[in-house]
């Protein structure tokens, strides 16, 4: 494959990145202080307009580049990877304004935590995209991995203890059952990124 010296791709997937970690950040100060939520949950709706925004310029630059510098179909995967977890972010801060829910137990605030620590790492494995350093890219990968596998853990205990409490309304139960299960494909789609990327250094060494 030639491959092309435009940059540009990298710089806008550095740029979704930053954006996914800046509504991962946002959600997590939206549940350590949960007031105001209509406004917090704006903030983050502003952050997903942006991640928006950045995917759409990453597919008019692939409709316009002849020559790529990665293969088309993997910058495509991991914008809308990338994308797609910020959109649960959203999706989740929404629906806890919608539901009206009250104050989250602090599994929920770990597990926003551990989000917050996967985006952080999501920055870091993307800018490796410029070098294709393989060593680097594992270990970003590995430590992926490892939060995905907390966030996992977690999630497990939270639906356990949700779901044996007798003093769980049925309707709050299933409200929160939902968040839970966006949180966790969540992590899922950072360990998704970190295999995408894996995959493109293998194929590119």
């Amino acid at each position: 494959m030639i491959k092309s010296r435009n940059k540009s791709f990298f710089t806008l997937l550095e740029e979704l990145a930053a954006v996914v970690h800046k509504g991962t950040h946002l959600f997590f100060e939206m549940l350590g202080n949960y007031q105001d939520i209509e406004a917090k949950v704006k903030e983050i709706k502003s952050a997903e307009n942006e991640g928006d925004e950045i995917v759409r310029r990453i597919m008019n630059e692939l409709n316009s580049t002849f020559i790529t510098p990665l293969e088309r179909e993997d910058i495509h995967s991991l914008a809308h990877t990338l994308d797609d977890m910020i959109d649960y972010i959203d999706g989740v801060a929404d629906r806890m304004f919608l539901y009206q829910l009250k104050q989250p137990e602090p599994r929920v605030v770990a597990q926003a935590n551990i989000l917050v620590h996967c985006s952080a790492k999501l920055i870091d494995l993307i800018r490796t995209l410029r070098k294709l350093d393989h060593a680097t890219v594992s270990n970003i990968a590995r430590e992926i991995k490892d939060l995905e596998h907390e966030s996992d853990a977690n999630y497990r205990k939270m639906v356990s203890e949700l779901l044996n409490n007798p003093d769980t309304h049925p309707i709050e139960a299933i409200k929160w059952k939902e968040i839970y299960d966006k949180l966790e494909d969540c992590a899922d789609f950072a360990e998704d990124v970190s295999n995408l990327v894996e995959g493109i250094v293998l194929k590119n060494a």
